[in-house]
C-alpha cells in the first residue's frame, strides 16, 4: 500500500497491466503521487482525465477524432436527413473546426462508451454542430445539393469512428504503463517520499520530461468547437422506436430525473409528433424548454449547450425520426 513516507509504483504497473481493470485506479494513485511530490502537471493532467477536461481546454491529441460533417436538409416539405458536406468546400476557418470530435468526457465515462459499443460491428460516435454555425454552412450545401425549391440546413453533426473510442483508453494505458516504468527505473518501484522531496524540483522536473516522452501531457492543436459548455459526445443512440423503457433508460443515464422522466413518458403516451415534418408536439417543446432551464439553474447537471441536443436526439430516436 501507498502511504505518505513511501509510493508503492509496483501497485500503478499492476493496474495497468490488467486490460480488464479500469484506468481510474492508477489515475487516482499517479493523481495522490503528484499531490504528496507537489508536482502541478502530473496532478492537473490525472485529474483531468478523471473527472474530463474543460470544454476550452486544450486536450491530447489522442482525444481527437477525425471527423466528417452531415447536414439535415428541408426542401419545402421534404426532409433529406444526413447529407455529406466536404469539408475542403468550407472556408479554412471552420475546416480546422470540424475535421476533429474533441473528446472532452472522463476516462471512466468513455469506458462506459466502450461497453456500449462492443456489439455494434459499425459504432459510430457523433457531435451536434451549434445552431450559430448553421448560417455559415449553408451556401456551401446549396450549391453542393441544387433544389428547385429553397433548401435550408435544419440542423448538422460531426461523425466519427466509435472504435477511436478504444484507442484513447488503449493510448492512456500504454502511455502510463511507459511513463511509470521510466519512473520505476530511476526512482525504485517503492519511492521514499521525503527523499524525492529534499530534491523535489529537480525530480519534478525529470517526471514533467517522462511525461513529454510518453505523450501523457496536453499535445491537442487547439482546433476544436468551443459552445461555451463542455460538448458531450454521444454513440449512436440505441433506442428503438416506441420503446418507453429504453427511452427512460436513456434520459436517467444522461441526468434526468425520474420525475421528468416519468413526465415526459406521460406526454409523449397521448401526444402524437409530426411524423412527415419529422417535428415534436407542442407539449414534448414544452418539456425540453422546461428541462434547458432546469440546466441553465444547475438542477440538471448537464451544460445547456449539450441540453437541447441530447433530447432531441433521444426523443427523436424514440419517434423514429
Amino acid at each position: 500500500m501507498s502511504d505518505n513516507n513511501t509510493f508503492v509504483l509496483n501497485n500503478v504497473i499492476n493496474d495497468l497491466l490488467d486490460a480488464d481493470k479500469s484506468l481510474i485506479n492508477p489515475l487516482m494513485k499517479l493523481n495522490y503521487f503528484g499531490r504528496l511530490t507537489k508536482n502541478i502537471e502530473l496532478t492537473n493532467y490525472t485529474e483531468n482525465e478523471i473527472n474530463g477536461y474543460p470544454a476550452d481546454s486544450e486536450i491530447p491529441e489522442y482525444r481527437l477524432l477525425g471527423s466528417r460533417l452531415f447536414v439535415d436538409l428541408q426542401a419545402g416539405f421534404h426532409s433529406h436527413p444526413n447529407n455529406e458536406i466536404p469539408l475542403s468546400v468550407l472556408d479554412e476557418d471552420l475546416q480546422n473546426f470540424f475535421k476533429n470530435i474533441p473528446v472532452f468526457d472522463s476516462i471512466r465515462e468513455i469506458e462506459q462508451m466502450n461497453s456500449n459499443m462492443k456489439d455494434n460491428k459499425s459504432p459510430e460516435v457523433q457531435l451536434p454542430v451549434p445552431l450559430e454555425l448553421l448560417p455559415r454552412i449553408q451556401p456551401p450545401a446549396v450549391r453542393l445539393y441544387k433544389s428547385t425549391a429553397r433548401l435550408q440546413i435544419s440542423g448538422a453533426r460531426l461523425i466519427g469512428s466509435g472504435l477511436k473510442i478504444l484507442r484513447i483508453t488503449e493510448k492512456v494505458r500504454t502511455n502510463l504503463l511507459a511513463f511509470s516504468m521510466e519512473l520505476a527505473d530511476k526512482f525504485g518501484y517503492e519511492i521514499k517520499i521525503e527523499e524525492f522531496n529534499e530534491k523535489q524540483a529537480t525530480n519534478n522536473q525529470t517526471i514533467i520530461k517522462y511525461m513529454t516522452t510518453n505523450n501523457i501531457k496536453n499535445a491537442g492543436d487547439g482546433n476544436v468547437i468551443n459552445t461555451g459548455d463542455k460538448a458531450k459526445i454521444t454513440a449512436n443512440i440505441q433506442i428503438n422506436k416506441g420503446n418507453k423503457n429504453e427511452l427512460a433508460d436513456f434520459l436517467q443515464e444522461k441526468g434526468v430525473s425520474k420525475d421528468d422522466t416519468k413526465e415526459l413518458l406521460e406526454i409523449v403516451d397521448k401526444e402524437e409528433p409530426d411524423q412527415e415534418n419529422k417535428k415534436f408536439g407542442e407539449k414534448v417543446n414544452e418539456w425540453i424548454k422546461k428541462m434547458i432551464g432546469k440546466a441553465l439553474e444547475g438542477t440538471w447537471n448537464v451544460g445547456v449547450g449539450a441540453a437541447g441536443s441530447i433530447l432531441a436526439e433521444g426523443i427523436g430516436a424514440f419517434y423514429g425520426f
